[in-house]
């Protein structure tokens, strides 16, 4: 049979297309948007791709025309096909009458950890000898595919409650007539068809309509909404999981990589597991993909077996890659539910001190509705700084994120929320990505940035009448030699003349946005001017508010402190003070501020009101030069995207030669 898909380029109808490719048909197929990944895996697969739904591809003439529910009416070749009457169906349909027919039928439902509960059921069967199908919406390291037909007689499904088609509204799962349901768990998700959870709980009882008395239902125990839906009428066997009846957990160790726990069955132990997944959602996906096998006859030790060899799930808390210090993880969390989860389960990794940095795209209907909009702070909360995409986004995301106050940020369009989140960033950090699409390439623009600022220099600009000889410009070009960066300590002797001054290192150094601008005093007034018109961080220690007015007083012939040489301070200097006043920050997140409440020189107060938003270290004590900028120097190091670690364990091995 020749058929051609309508949507081919989707996870779900790519994945129909291999399994039909598999099981000897000519496949071809359309979609608006034909591009890699998928496009070179239907290719691979000797799939023809149209670019288009343009009605002249009726000229193909194949025996059935399979249709994805991305297609809606006035689509121009769904118009064609209904004008001259030729056969079609939906994706769900073809599959469950080519594929499934015959095929013992293993579907994972719910509204969180399909894919991964799919991926860890498949998984088990395949180490067990079980050679299944299967047609997951992501893909499972242990398989280099993520839809096959299989030579056994298993088929494990992500079985999906979104609609069939344009002219078929149920979900999808009621195609399937699975052997062995399991249902992960049930809250309101699809704003953009379903009017509530009522609605979608009458879709799983429809879906429970479908087990035969001789299948089995697998359900979570804790979850009342499945509760509701299997009150409705249960025809089959059933079994819980994480109930005290049923299927559950014992002595549970997770070590932020991998959990280990014990499996029981109605009391009594079966076996000690251990999965490379971390949080008590994959131990539940785990649990349950162990009761599921079992009712396709995998005994439980085989299954705790099969998954001490489970590789993880692409796109769940996946690593991209690290700079500078800086881990970018990108993750599939769409959903306020799945989001906290998501967070949580980094938090659990990386421990209570390191810093998570949230992305996140609002891009699933769901959020671009704004009907999880109330939900989203509090999902976020364990993030220490949230930055969200809101383009394309009508509803006030900046509203929806206030209770997290400072920590959140909003812009538009992973460029700029790389822009900030790189200004933020230093060693240590955790970027969590977020998003149920590619969020225009952000992972690898990060890392990029990121590794461009890792080349950056520390400028160090002094105060009024000091010099390069400063200690705290020594401390800093003293511990950047001990992390091997010397060579990216730049530290000039400022003229008196303000003008000169930002004159010689505009021209000499010309900061950039790779580079941190550590400015004390009059240096930090500095510092603030020229990171405005560069793009380049800025740390701010004790940084001058107004210094015209501060060094009036000092009009005439001055000596410097260190060298002792006179130089002459001259009233036209104050007027180029004033010119190099600037307004409001264009980026807060750009800027460190050190304020000392004993500075006895500056008025900590008016730094605080003139940095708002900024990132601040507020010293209960302290001086104006600073005597225990030791103490410090991680903090700056850390923020111009050093190793902070590093910088903080070279100074307390300093002090203890000392």
């Amino acid at each position: 049979m020749h058929i051609h898909i309508l949507g081919i380029c989707g996870t779900f109808m790519g994945g129909i297309a291999a399994i039909a490719t598999q099981a000897g048909h000519r496949v071809t197929g359309c979609d608006a948007n034909v591009y890699p990944p998928m496009s070179e895996q239907l290719r691979a697969l000797g799939i023809e791709l149209v670019e288009g739904y343009d009605a002249a591809q009726r000229s193909l003439a194949p025996d059935l025309w399979v249709v994805g529910n991305v297609v809606a009416r006035g689509n121009p070749l769904m118009e064609a096909i209904l004008d001259a009457r030729e056969p079609f169906t939906s994706g769900p349909q073809w599959l469950a009458e080519h594929a499934l027919a015959r095929k013992w039928v293993l579907a994972v439902a719910g509204t969180h950890g399909k894919t991964t509960t799919a991926s860890l059921l498949a998984w088990i069967l395949e180490a067990c000898g079980r050679r299944p199908g299967f047609l997951i919406g992501g893909l499972a390291r242990n398989f280099s595919v993520s839809a096959r037909l299989g030579a056994g007689e298993h088929f494990v499904i992500e079985a999906d409650e979104y609609d069939t088609a344009f002219f078929d509204k149920r979900s999808k799962f009621v195609h399937y007539r699975p052997r062995t349901l399991l249902l992960n768990n049930l809250e309101f998700d699809h704003a953009d068809i379903f009017p509530d959870l009522a609605a979608i709980e009458t879709q799983f009882h429809h879906l429970v309509r479908t087990v035969a008395r001789s299948g089995r239902i697998i359900h979570n125990g804790e979850d009342a909404a499945l509760a509701r839906v299997l009150e409705r009428g249960l025809w089959s066997e059933s079994e819980s999981f994480l109930s005290g009846d049923g299927w559950q957990l014992d002595a549970v160790e997770d070590d932020g990589a991998a959990s280990c726990f014990d499996v029981c069955f109605r009391g009594e132990r079966l076996g000690r597991c251990r999965v490379a997944l971390a949080g008590a959602h994959n131990r539940a996906n785990a649990l349950a993909a162990i009761a599921a096998a079992r009712h396709a006859g995998v005994a439980p030790a085989e299954a705790i077996a099969a998954l001490a060899d489970f590789a993880g799930v692409r796109r769940r808390l996946e690593t991209r890659g690290t700079t500078a210090g800086v881990t970018v993880i990108d993750d599939f969390a769409h959903h306020p539910t799945a989001i906290a989860t998501t967070v949580a389960g980094l938090r659990e990794r990386v421990g209570p001190r390191a810093r998570i940095l949230a992305a996140l795209e609002p891009r699933s209907n769901t959020m671009k509705l704004g009907a999880m909009s109330a939900q989203l702070a509090g999902s976020l909360a364990q993030a220490d700084r949230v930055y969200c995409d809101a383009a394309g986004i009508d509803w006030d995301v900046a509203g929806a994120l206030a209770p997290l106050g400072p920590r959140a940020r909003v812009e538009r369009g992973p460029d700029a929320l790389v822009a900030a989140i790189v200004a933020e960033a230093r060693a240590g950090d955790f970027v969590l990505a977020m998003s149920n699409g590619s969020f225009g390439g952000i992972h690898q623009k990060l890392l990029d940035a990121l590794a461009a600022r890792a080349t950056g220099r520390l400028v160090y600009l002094h105060g009024f009448r000091s010099s390069p000889q400063s200690f705290k410009a020594r401390i800093l070009d003293e511990r950047l030699r001990a992390l091997g960066h010397g060579e990216r300590f730049v530290c000039p002797q400022l003229p008196p003349s303000p003008a000169e001054a930002i004159e010689l290192v505009e021209r000499e150094i010309a900061p950039g946005p790779a580079d941190t601008l550590v400015g004390s005093s009059l240096g930090g007034y500095y510092a603030t001017w020229l990171a405005e018109r560069s793009g380049a961080r800025a740390v701010l220690l004790n940084p001058a508010i107004d210094p015209a007015r501060d060094l009036a007083p000092y009009v005439g012939e001055l000596r410097g402190y260190h060298d002792d040489r006179p130089f002459r301070f001259e009233a036209r200097h104050l007027d180029e003070l004033r010119a190099l006043r600037g307004g409001a920050l264009r980026d807060p997140g750009r800027y460190l501020l050190v304020a000392a409440k004993g500075d006895e020189v500056l008025d900590w107060r008016e730094m605080i009101a003139r940095y708002p938003g900024v990132r601040t270290i507020l010293l209960e004590g302290g001086d104006h030069g600073l005597t225990d900028f030791d103490a410090l120097v991680g903090e700056v190091l850390g923020f111009a995207g050093f190793d902070a670690a590093a910088a903080r364990e070279g100074g307390r091995r300093k002090g203890k030669t000392e």
